[in-house]
């Protein structure tokens, strides 16, 4: 009898413990703002930052201000929204056990957006709290041009970028070196022509992006690879949109009634190799499995005949 009572009372307690974990992170993406502001030098778009980041990375895009408007108008048991909220959680629920720490710093407006760049089992983060007044716990700090870096143990902040920069020191610090340069990558050029809201993104850049987008075993001809989902309020539709760069002649291509197992499909090729498809649905599981159809045009080269003269 102690026994059960012992493992009904250890049950009750990671149930309580699990609920207090998904408040904190609900209270930082719900939660009201603050009117005081925090200076700032350079502003750009979230989700444009992936332009000064390092290559070979796997970025996750949050944004938490249409995830709370999808909340509402299609509610909690919605099948997208269920997916980002799964997301969310795992995401945050390991932010604030590290970079994130409340210890190391403390927001004072709820998130809005959040960037997140993965190398290996480092992070730099870009997060939009509309450009709030941020505590960080400095141990030491400098300048790299006219942006003030401080650190505290591994940890590095740029609070006057927004959205403000933090994670591994050393990432944070080649970012805040592209930004104060100015050299963003056609990366963030790519995503510029998708001027659209998306609730969730992943984009994976650079040579990395072949280990994880292949048409065969050996064949992958793209350094770009954009998967975002939203919902189109004006058809009804969950939505998911492709955007790729190739390397090679390649490029979407349509799809017959038989292949499509979805509501609608189109898709445009630009002239330098990067092409954006759209997938639409009322069911979330169908646009989930949607995927556009790739074509390539392999030129070999022929050898001119010999002169029989």
């Amino acid at each position: 009898m102690a026994r059960r009572l012992e493992k009904r009372s250890a049950r009750i307690l990671a149930i309580i413990l699990a609920l207090i974990m998904l408040g904190s992170v609900f209270a930082y993406v719900s939660g009201k703002g603050t009117r005081e502001k925090r200076e700032t030098k350079v502003n750009f778009a979230t989700i444009e930052a992936i332009g000064y980041l390092p290559e070979n990375s796997i970025v996750y895009y949050y944004n938490f201000t249409e995830f709370n408007a999808l909340t509402k108008k299609l509610g909690k048991n919605d099948a997208l929204v269920k997916q980002l909220e799964n997301l969310t959680v795992q995401e945050l629920s390991y932010a604030y056990r590290s970079y994130l720490d409340r210890r190391i710093v403390e927001f004072t407006h709820s998130l809005e957006e959040l960037l997140v760049a993965r190398y290996g089992d480092f992070e730099v983060y870009f997060v939009n709290e509309n450009a709030s007044k941020v505590y960080f716990a400095k141990q030491t700090e400098q300048k790299v041009g006219n942006i003030t870096v401080k650190f505290r143990g591994g940890v590095a902040i740029a609070e006057e970028v927004h959205p403000l920069v933090i994670g591994y020191a050393p990432l944070v610090l080649s970012v805040v070196e592209k930004i104060e340069q100015g050299k963003a990558s056609d990366y963030s050029v790519y995503l510029s022509r998708m001027n659209e809201t998306f609730a969730f993104a992943l984009i994976i850049f650079g040579n990395a992006t072949g280990s994880y987008v292949r048409f065969t075993q050996n064949e992958s001809p793209v350094d770009f690879f954009f998967q975002g989902f939203r919902f189109n309020e004006t058809s009804g539709n969950y939505e998911k949109v492709w955007g790729m760069h190739f390397t090679e002649n390649y490029f979407f291509y349509g799809l017959n009634e038989t292949e499509k197992d979805f509501e609608y499909y189109y898709f445009e090729n630009f002239e330098d190799g990067f092409s954006v498809a759209v997938m639409g649905d009322k069911n979330f599981t169908k646009v989930l499995e949607a995927k556009p159809n790739v074509m390539g045009l392999l030129i070999k080269e022929v050898e001119m005949p010999k002169d029989s003269g």
